[in-house]
């Protein structure tokens, strides 16, 4: 009786072993889990402050100074322009030189809705103001004249047909850069335009 007694306490005490063991290994699977995803996470938080620092620290490149539309200006875009234009027109300002910018980029538009083509920028633009302004302008001959007899002392006795076509062109140029002021300042106020030049 106590042989039977002691085996089903030696069975009762290896069953309670197993279990535990079973236990415990679930434990530690879990502990193991556990350890992981806090490990993962406290890497990925790591790896986001990090780059959070650096996004902080970081200075911004580039920035959007004008709204075209859906066109854009960027600051670097800018400041190219300008340095450029500074050396042909030193006393320009920021302002005309954004003006000018969103004027090519309005114009550039319009003559790609015309379907016009060029191989550059400034060639579209040409083909676009010689199809959609100078086409269109002429000069009067009575212009010319009057021109001509208004300013009669500053030809220094150039009789009128040695200056004609002298005057018609610069008749016609004036005409050209006010018909174009004139359509630039309808195609802005049909724009959707933003500027944001400070800094």
């Amino acid at each position: 009786m106590l042989c039977i007694s002691a085996l089903a306490m030696h069975f009762n005490n290896s069953v309670k072993l197993q279990v535990t063991s079973l236990m415990m290994k679930k434990i530690n699977s879990k502990r193991s889990f556990v350890s992981k995803v806090v490990i993962i996470s406290l890497l990925l938080f790591t790896i986001n402050c990090s780059l959070f620092t650096a996004y902080c620290n970081s200075e911004i490149i580039d920035r959007i100074v004008a709204y075209v539309d859906d066109a854009a200006i960027t600051l670097s875009e800018f400041q190219e322009n300008f340095l450029k234009m500074k050396k042909s027109i030193p006393d320009i300002t920021e302002r005309e030189t954004i003006d000018s910018m969103i004027n090519r980029l309005l114009l550039i538009k319009q003559a790609k809705t015309m379907r016009l083509e060029g191989l550059t920028d400034d060639e579209l633009l040409r083909e676009y103001i010689d199809v959609k302004i100078r086409s269109v302008i002429f000069i009067k001959e009575d212009d010319i004249r009057q021109f001509f007899m208004a300013r009669i002392d500053e030809f220094k006795g150039a009789d009128y047909l040695s200056v004609r076509d002298e005057i018609e062109q610069y008749l016609f140029e004036l005409e050209t850069n006010k018909q174009l002021r004139k359509h630039i300042e309808d195609l802005r106020g049909a724009a959707e335009i933003t500027i944001n030049l400070e800094r």
